[in-house]
């Protein structure tokens, strides 16, 4: 099969779907990581002739010259006026015309004229960016933003789910998965050990198109794995050519090489036992909570995620957050994977991971509860006691404890025998083994952890 013809199946194909065929619907605005197919996915949904006639493309980060037609009114018959001068408008099909703003967050006036044009009915709208999550945008600029006036989409690298889409499974094959998940019984040994053996396949190439598209056409997990370096480093090089209102540098390179640090830290935190990230620890010259900032910009940007340690792990549990006290993930498995030394995917689809196999496999299910729209703590003590993740399930204080195979279960079973000091909490145990319910504790293997939540306002779940 050759690469352009492998057209990979994403969950945001459905919403764009939905979002379009929904009477009177805002703006879509799609924001994620860089590299995660937005953009691929916004073009192949609108350039399908079965949704528009006519698609008018603005890209402000190739095109920045289009950047002063919104300078003046926002309402859409004046923009199309500005840029009418700049670049050859195709004729406008009222109803079937849509008007895409990518990397949006470079032309913040832009983003504001989703809010003018909310109600527009003659076009549709699509904006997105990778920078979304940064307050401003750009260093220098006030613009408001348009809250409220969007139908947001929170984009992120493929999941195990989508991954197996791509490797060409079915539906009613990937069925077998919830079936089981859901009545609480087990898969057959042989869809086990497969289930398995694509998990661990996933683990190594992680969910970024162009590292899944090349493993899909070439079968080779180390070329696959060189990608998703290679998108690592770019995004990484990206925090050194972003440019604030002024079109000068955002950071300077000394501001650049502490956010490059504090990412490179990740590993080396997540490999002691407590696997807290220690801000202090990341080097750089620069103002007092330059760290922190360098921290805050990699999460604002979709490149980390922060799971947060708790006072006690009890429902609600945002209240119970210690602010100053957490874990740090990349948001794709793949980039933890490959922040690793070379062999580490050898031992991943040996089962024979060894020391790391602790910051593996919390990874991996943070990135699926995260890829899920889920928000994960976890919980912790200088006493020793200590939780992998605790997430609400239904209302319920849930304690996940990850692990290779079998391992201690002395702090899950010190909370859940004392809900009158931690809170009533219940325990769902993810390992490499087949799913089983025995004395109120659920077990699961790790390829069903993106079931945990099932429902979730980032994905539409089937």
């Amino acid at each position: 099969m050759k690469e352009q013809e492998l057209e990979l199946h994403r969950r945001i194909d459905e919403w764009l779907l939905h979002w379009k065929n929904t009477p009177n619907h805002k703006p879509a605005l799609i924001k994620g990581i860089r590299q995660s197919g937005k953009t691929h996915a916004i073009k192949k949904f609108a350039y399908n002739k079965n949704n528009y006639d006519v698609v008018v493309y603005l890209n402000f980060w190739d095109n920045p010259e289009l950047i002063d037609a919104f300078d003046g009114k926002l309402d859409i018959d004046t923009i199309i006026t500005e840029l009418s001068v700049k670049l050859p408008l195709p004729s406008l099909v009222q109803g079937r015309t849509v008007f895409i703003f990518d990397e949006v967050q470079d032309c913040p006036r832009a983003l504001l004229s989703l809010k003018t044009n909310e109600k527009e009915t003659r076009f549709d709208f699509i904006a997105s960016g990778s920078y979304l999550g940064v307050n401003g945008y750009a260093v220098g600029d006030d613009t408001a933003k348009p809250v409220g006036s969007t139908e947001p989409f929170d984009m992120r690298t493929m999941d195990f789910e989508e991954f197996l889409w791509a490797k060409g499974y079915k539906d009613e094959q990937i069925a077998f998965i919830r079936k089981a998940f859901n009545a609480k019984e087990p898969l057959s040994n042989s869809m086990h050990e497969s289930f398995t053996r694509l998990f661990r396949e996933y683990l190594c190439v992680g969910g970024f198109p162009e590292a899944v598209k090349n493993y899909v056409l070439t079968n080779n997990i180390y070329s696959s794995l060189q990608i998703t370096r290679r998108i690592t480093k770019d995004l990484q090089d990206d925090f050194g050519r972003r440019r604030g209102k002024n079109k000068k540098p955002l950071f300077q390179p000394n501001e650049v090489a502490r956010i490059r640090n504090a990412f490179s830290l990740i590993p080396s935190f997540l490999g002691k036992e407590n696997k807290r990230y220690v801000v202090s620890k990341i080097e750089g010259k620069g103002a007092k909570d330059a760290g922190k900032d360098a921290l805050d910009y990699l999460k604002d940007t979709g490149v980390v995620l922060k799971v947060h340690n708790l006072d006690v792990p009890a429902t609600p549990l945002s209240v119970n957050v210690i602010q100053n006290q957490f874990k740090v993930f990349p948001t794709d498995i793949g980039m933890l994977v490959g922040l690793l030394e070379d062999g580490t995917t050898d031992a991943i689809m040996s089962g024979n991971l060894g020391m790391g196999k602790g910051m593996v496999y919390e990874g991996l299910v943070a990135d699926a509860l995260h890829k899920r729209g889920g928000t994960l703590f976890y919980f912790a003590k200088d006493t020793g006691l200590e939780l992998d993740f605790v997430v609400n399930i239904g209302g319920e204080a849930t304690i996940l404890e990850v692990k290779s195979t079998d391992g201690n279960t002395k702090s899950a079973k010190t909370v859940l025998a004392h809900p009158d000091h931690y809170g009533k909490t219940k325990l769902i145990r993810i390992k490499e083994s087949n799913i089983g319910f025995a004395n109120g504790i659920l077990t699961i293997p790790h390829y069903m952890a993106y079931l945990l939540f099932e429902w979730s306002p980032t994905y539409p779940i089937k």
